[in-house]
């Protein structure tokens, strides 16, 4: 006697459910992050990756626990093997409405991170060009008015007494 499609489905089920609930809480934590990298506190933006970094970490077990079971049971690996499984051992496709959903719910929170990775970069390179402006380093060649390049220009340290 092997493993039934039931015992199966059950332990889809459950991942399933645990991944929904982590994607939802995801989804509140990136959206919560979108507000603290829009803003100018430093303490808050020190402490925001905690939470981000746990759901994703969790999500790679379950992630790794879906690709386990399509490997042990003979479906091979990836999207298409999950599917094949899922048809498999749930004859109803009731598993199927909740992997759509996830997969939604997994796309909405990578464009989140993504604009928030976005707005990051943009600042860094703020800082960046503010801390150049006080070491005194001139981005590239100035230009007059009339398109004339001056060269050697005089640079100073601005952040110095």
């Amino acid at each position: 006697m092997g493993i039934q499609p039931e015992q199966i489905r059950l332990h889809l089920e459950r991942v399933l459910g645990e991944e929904a609930a982590l994607l939802a809480e995801l989804e509140q934590v990136l959206a919560a992050e979108a507000d603290v990298v829009r803003g100018d506190d430093p303490d808050a933006i020190e402490h925001i990756g905690g939470n981000r970094q746990r759901c994703v970490a969790r999500l790679v077990q379950l992630d790794g626990e879906r690709a386990s079971a399509c490997r042990m049971l003979s479906f091979g690996a990836g999207r298409e093997a999950f599917e094949r499984l899922i048809a498999w051992c749930d004859p109803s496709q009731s598993l199927r409405p909740r992997w759509q959903a996830n997969l939604a719910r997994a796309h909405r929170c990578k464009d989140l991170n993504d604009r928030n990775g976005a707005v990051v970069m943009a600042r860094m390179g703020q800082v960046q060009q503010r801390l150049a402006a006080l070491r005194g380093d001139v981005p590239g060649p100035v230009y007059a008015r009339s398109g004339g390049r001056f060269e050697g220009v005089a640079q100073r340290t601005l952040g110095q007494a």
